[in-house]
């Protein structure tokens, strides 16, 4: 009697998950699409353009990541890596040897709250 219990709570769970993944997708594929309007159609002269770029940018990468990842911190840590790096190559001093700084940073990180 309780395992079919524990079944029906277990199948309502997994259905609203699913729920979720169907507006998280829809969510992630307008915010993509908001990101290539953005590059599409403001100039980068613009007031504030480039701030607002990197804002959605990181919220794009930040919701996409978490959900290929599965979990919310590995996407934040992912995220704020991709966009140090992309913000260093703005400035011009985004090269390989940063490239490697930041990841090792990263996975450090992730390395730290996994233990």
């Amino acid at each position: 009697m309780k395992s079919g219990m524990k079944k029906k709570e277990r199948r309502k769970k997994e259905m609203r998950f699913r729920k979720n993944i169907f507006w998280l997708i829809l969510l992630i594929i307008l915010l993509w699409l908001g990101l290539a309007g953005m590059i599409y159609f403001i100039e980068p002269s613009t007031f504030l353009a480039i701030p607002v770029f990197f804002l959605a940018f990181f919220i794009a990468c930040l919701f996409t990541l978490s959900l290929l990842f599965s979990n919310t911190r590995r996407g934040v840590l992912a995220s704020c890596g991709i966009l140090a790096f992309l913000i260093l190559r703005y400035l011009g001093v985004g090269n390989i040897l940063n490239l490697l700084l930041i990841s090792s940073i990263v996975i450090a990180t992730e390395y730290y709250f996994v233990r």
